[in-house]
């Protein structure tokens, strides 16, 4: 057995919290047997001593004669062997004994002189010789004033002697209950265990080649089930992410394959025989356009990197987001110019976030890029930065093709080119690049598209006090 196991633990706890209740059970009932037993003692010797009493104070001007206590102790107690009985006066002077020499035993005269002004009985354990007595002290009051005292001591010996076998029987039967205690806690805790061992084992033997297989989930209601379902939550996401991660090594291996592919057999073609100066000049101009989309394709990969990294919670730069806009303003105005489309603004100015500026240039720069590409001629585009909420908000409107609602939710995936944007020259990673990069500054982004009425872009970030 592995004793560091959790199964063993919980064996032991649950022993020791089954030995431990039980012993103060055990300890319960031999306190309260205890109890019982030397209270029906004390009945009996306070039964007793009210006799005695009410014969002393019928007898009140007899009291002082050894004689008559004498004569009344025979009569009393003749027939109760064992039995110790003590008279004394009001002064404490013993009158009168039942048996020999106790007048003289130290632990009688002391415990007489210490409960020489009792007004109620008293009782306590004492040992006088070899003997255990359950010894009671009563005092003879009469019209308010105490004549004297009673003691009175029975042996108690064969009641401590039956208490002490009866502990060390309970004693005995709480150790021997530890046995099956802790057979039972192994049973239950193995029992309680099985789910999660068939947990465990069923986690042990998925791997990244069947991540659509899942645990089996307990109908149990309770934290096993919550388990379960937490683990195939996270199997969930797991298998997400490595279909991501595939989908995403491929997209860029069929991205780099292409321009690689067409510089190669360029240059092969080139090669194949002498050439005049101008065909080389052309086949090194096609080399260079193919090498600038590659060089395009590894920069936006890069950049979608660097975006879903960890180093982008320290972002700590103040970004004047107003003087961005103005620049990715006239940006615009010079890519929208050949097709002859009108660039407006409305700009907040002194609008400041917390960010990395090129990053968020290039991301807005993005969207202003699409805007014209999908634009017709003579369209329009529009740019404004305002507030709301407390939060910057960029939006960049376009009188462009739009988007179909069937393409609107996979737009700012990686790679995913809509049926209108097939024709247009891109890699599919700019919106994708752009949503990662805003939600790196703790923004939003959200689009509205109608087909042949264009779409709206909508960039929300946080702004800071100083704005």
């Amino acid at each position: 057995m592995n004793v560091k196991s959790l199964r063993f633990r919980l064996t032991i706890w649950y022993s020791l919290v089954f030995f431990i209740g039980t012993a103060v059970i055990f300890v319960i009932f031999y306190l309260v047997t205890k109890q019982t037993l030397l209270g029906q003692t004390d009945q009996e010797l306070r039964v007793h001593a009210n006799a005695l009493i009410r014969i002393v104070e019928n007898n009140q001007s007899e009291m002082t004669t050894n004689i008559f206590n004498q004569e009344v102790i025979s009569q009393q107690f003749s027939e109760m062997p064992g039995m110790l009985v003590v008279i004394t006066n009001a002064t404490g002077k013993i009158t009168a004994v039942s048996q020999q020499g106790a007048e003289n035993n130290q632990v009688i005269t002391d415990l007489l002189q210490k409960t020489l002004m009792v007004i109620k009985p008293v009782f306590v354990d004492r040992t006088i010789g070899s003997t255990t007595l359950r010894i009671g002290i009563f005092p003879i009051v009469k019209n308010g004033n105490l004549q004297g005292l009673v003691l009175m001591g029975d042996p108690v010996e064969a009641i401590y002697r039956s208490l002490n076998s009866l502990f060390l029987s309970l004693l005995a039967v709480n150790l021997l209950f530890f046995i099956p205690a802790f057979i039972g806690g192994h049973i239950f805790a193995r029992k309680a265990m099985e789910p999660i061992l068939d947990i465990s084992d069923k986690l042990a033997k998925i791997t990244s080649e069947n991540l659509n297989e899942r645990v089996i989930v307990p109908q149990t209601k309770d934290e096993l089930e919550e388990l379960a379902l937490s683990f195939n939550l996270l199997l969930d996401r797991i298998n997400e992410a490595f279909k991501r991660e595939r989908q995403f090594i491929g997209d860029v291996a069929h991205e780099l394959k292409t321009p690689l592919s067409i510089i190669r057999s360029g240059v092969e073609i080139a090669l194949s025989r002498s050439r005049s100066i101008s065909e080389y000049k052309k086949s090194l101009q096609e080399v260079l356009v193919d090498t600038n989309r590659l060089s395009a394709t590894l920069n936006n990969v890069l950049n979608l990197a660097w975006s879903e990294s960890q180093h982008t919670d320290q972002i700590v730069e103040v970004v004047n987001l107003s003087q961005s806009l103005e620049e990715l303003r006239d940006i615009a105005v010079k890519l929208a110019s050949p097709k002859h489309i009108l660039v407006k603004s409305m700009i907040l100015p002194e609008v400041n976030v917390l960010g990395k500026s090129d990053k968020l240039g290039q991301a807005i720069l993005n969207l202003i890029d699409n805007a014209v590409k999908f634009t017709p001629q003579d369209g329009c585009i529009t740019l404004s930065l305002s507030l709301s909420k407390n939060r910057a908000v960029v939006k960049i409107k376009d009188s462009g093709i739009g988007v179909s609602e069937p393409d609107l939710p996979h737009i700012f995936e990686r790679f995913y080119r809509g049926a209108k944007a097939e024709k247009i020259l891109g890699s599919g990673l700019g919106l994708a690049i752009t949503a990662s990069i805003i939600h790196a500054h703790h923004g939003e982004i959200s689009v509205k598209s109608q087909i042949e009425h264009g779409s709206v872009f909508t960039v929300s970030l946080p702004l800071i006090k100083s704005s």
